[in-house]
């Protein structure tokens, strides 16, 4: 049966990361000269060195797995919940705050700045997400969906945070024509909802309620 690596390393399990990798140097400390020793001496302090080295690694990923599951968990949780109230400065807040930048981290990510109308930042989101979790039909469905609205609206491609002055009135770029525009057609307008609808409910919305 296989050691409990913290019982290896002398510490308990609810050890932080920073008081494991001072075990693990004091351990260490008392085999690493001894290693040099002739004869049983030096191969028993060279075995020893391996199962510390080998404790320190499973201790250490399995701290840094607890860690994400406590941390990043309930605040995407709460993330989720502040999109949904229309919260989007608490949520945003929230996830600067998260160190663990999951699939999840990333999709969440994009619903901020979709309804913040940064629609290109918002695919470059699920394109993460889809990347590091392609199985997942939740965040493949969003990017489609955004995909679709984005061919729907040539101007959603060029609304991006990066692009224009970041004000309550953004300038959006027309491709044919070299001069800034702002506003749109009753056309835009009308297969932008239709679009935005169904990346809303993608997304866990519901910007129209009657289709």
């Amino acid at each position: 049966m296989a050691k409990n690596p913290f019982v290896v390393l002398g510490v308990s399990e609810n050890c932080t990361q920073n008081e494991l990798y001072e075990a693990y140097k004091k351990e260490r400390a008392k085999y690493a000269d001894l290693r040099f020793e002739p004869g049983e001496k030096g191969a028993e302090a060279c075995a020893r060195l391996e199962e510390i080295e080998e404790a320190y690694a499973e201790a250490n990923e399995k701290l840094r797995s607890n860690f994400d599951i406590s941390y990043t968990g309930n605040d995407l949780s709460d993330a989720d919940r502040a999109i949904k109230e229309g919260k989007l400065d608490e949520a945003q807040n929230i996830l600067d705050n998260c160190q663990n930048r999951t699939a999840e981290w990333h999709y969440l990510q994009s619903a901020i700045f979709y309804r913040k109308n940064w629609t290109a930042d918002a695919l470059k989101q699920l394109e993460y997400a889809c990347q590091m979790d392609p199985t997942n039909t939740k965040y493949s469905q969003a990017k489609q969906a955004m995909v679709n609205h984005i061919k729907a609206n040539s101007r959603a491609q060029q609304n991006s945070f990066y692009n224009g002055d970041n004000k309550e009135e953004r300038t959006y770029v027309n491709m044919n024509n070299s001069a800034p525009q702002r506003g749109c057609s009753a056309c835009d307008c009308c297969s932008s909802l239709i679009c935005a609808d169904c990346c809303c409910e993608c997304m866990g919305g519901d910007l129209i309620s009657c289709c």
